[in-house]
């Protein structure tokens, strides 16, 4: 079976970025939160020597597909903040087995019309 990357050489990474249409610094962006925990995106930003509107727009991604939360927090004097941390792993898995079975379902009934092409 040829594959467009062997699947022997595929790891976690590999499957959430195809998955959740990741890119590179998404998951270096996620990869960061694992680590050091809860983050505003301006920190998380100095932490990957990047821009903080380009983390933000990544902190935004990994939030839609839920392998990260958004918290609000108010500041006394007036305004707010968001902080930013990776969701539950046993809850980011369940998604991803989600993900990866409704897609192969959906393999399974299109290749059904492959002999009618």
């Amino acid at each position: 079976m040829k594959f467009i990357k062997s699947y022997n050489d595929i790891c976690c990474d590999d499957v959430i970025k195809c998955v959740f249409d990741l890119n590179d610094l998404d998951m270096d962006v996620y990869n960061k939160l694992k680590k050091f925990g809860e983050m505003r995106a301006d920190e998380l930003a100095k932490n990957i020597d990047k821009d903080r509107s380009t983390v933000y727009r990544s902190l935004q991604k990994l939030t839609c597909c839920n392998l990260c939360l958004k918290e609000t927090k108010n500041i006394n004097k007036g305004g707010y903040y968001h902080i930013y941390r990776c969701n539950d792993i046993s809850e980011s898995k369940k998604e991803l087995e989600e993900c990866i079975d409704k897609w192969y379902h959906q393999m399974k009934n299109t290749l059904k019309q492959f002999d009618k092409i």
